[in-house]
């Protein structure tokens, strides 16, 4: 049976055997090894880890989300990726970190509109211990009356105890946006798991350079109220924007928390038409993107806090059943080795939609990979 060593960025390591036909995330969960995991079928890329050497392969029709070529730079998907040969693994995140993500009821307290297209909904968990988790992770929140599941950051921060705050884009036919605007009241419970992801602000000296459009921002803000309550003295610059003055939402709280943390500079920016004094149009005053790659840099355009559903599955002909930027991979491929991120620069896990602004899509940034962490809807 193959070897599968998987290492993590906390410099811990661990090993495992891999059955035949079994795959990394099955075989880790057999040998004991906790993995980052959310929707197991190769659509959210929560387990998303780089394969520093040996053969992969995906079962005929299994679903990928990945890339050519980012299956070709050693991206790979453990709930989804079968060994074939001995294999070397790189996890993204902190194993001593990773917290188990368990089902829990929230009751809601509040659902208040902040824009035209954005609502805050702020809840207390039940039960007998909060649920714990990092600023920047999301949990699952289950439609009230469907089947229907939908993923949210948390934009509270840990230390808030019971307390959960999301912040919900709403779209048209949104099976959560038709509930929390016709049909939910305080008092109504919610079924959720999580926490999910692991994008998280990791624990360094480092400048931290955060880029977020419209609710994108729910994970950044979690974030810094959490720098706030342990008093931390990071240098950090955030970088939010939104179409149009009228998606503005947030405002005072930012602004409050650039009060707050002494090396904060926030930077807002409106893409089109007229907006407030103290917000940029356009492109607005750009940070120097020459000097930031020794920073720890987050991005987040359409993370968890979107009320749509998950992007579509290749079915057992191996053909995606709506448009979509993905494939259906068949047969052995041999990962390339790629270069790694640092415990710093999380990964991305999804795609979005951003701000029409060139201000949130620098190319310094979009030619490296490892910069970004983006959050499945």
């Amino acid at each position: 049976m193959p070897t599968v060593s998987l290492i993590f960025v906390d410099g811990d390591r661990a090993h495992v055997e891999a059955k035949s036909g079994e795959t990394i995330l099955a075989a880790a969960r057999r040998g004991g090894i906790a993995l980052s995991s959310d929707c197991e079928v190769g659509d959210c890329q929560t387990c998303r880890a780089t394969c520093l050497g040996g053969d992969l392969d995906y079962e005929e029709g299994a679903s990928v989300s990945l890339s050519q070529d980012e299956i070709d730079a050693g991206e790979m998907l453990p709930c989804v990726a079968l060994a074939r040969s001995d294999v070397q693994i790189q996890l993204p995140y902190e194993r001593a970190k990773l917290i188990p993500a368990k089902p829990f009821s929230a009751k809601i307290e509040s659902v208040e509109r902040l824009s035209a297209s954005v609502v805050r909904v702020v809840s207390r968990t039940l039960g007998l211990s909060p649920i714990r988790f990092l600023p920047g992770q999301y949990v699952n929140l289950q439609v009230p009356g469907t089947a229907e599941w939908r993923s949210y950051s948390m934009a509270n921060s840990p230390s808030d105890d019971r307390s959960l705050e999301f912040l919900v884009r709403l779209i048209d036919d949104g099976a959560m946006s038709r509930h929390l605007t016709e049909r939910a009241v305080p008092g109504d419970v919610v079924q959720c798991r999580g926490p999910q992801g692991v994008f998280y602000l990791r624990s360094s000296n480092r400048p931290v350079l955060m880029v977020a459009g419209g609710t994108g921002v729910a994970p950044m803000v979690s974030m810094l109220r959490q720098m706030k309550a342990t008093g931390e003295n990071r240098e950090v610059t955030l970088c939010f924007g939104v179409n149009t003055a009228g998606d503005l939402f947030f405002l005072d709280e930012l602004r409050e928390l650039a009060h707050a943390i002494p090396k904060f500079d926030l930077r807002i920016s409106v893409a089109t038409g007229p907006c407030p004094a103290d917000v940029s149009q356009g492109g607005g005053d750009r940070p120097d993107w020459a000097t930031i790659f020794g920073w720890t840099r987050c991005l987040s355009m359409r993370p968890a806090g979107d009320d749509r559903q998950r992007a579509p599955r290749h079915n057992r002909a191996g053909r995606c059943s709506r448009q979509h930027h993905c494939r259906a991979v068949r047969g052995s491929r041999r990962p390339k080795a790629s270069s790694l991120a640092t415990e710093d620069e999380p990964r991305r896990s999804g795609a979005c939609d951003p701000p029409r602004n060139d201000l949130f899509q620098p190319k310094a940034l979009a030619d490296r990979r490892e910069a970004s962490l983006w959050k499945r809807d």
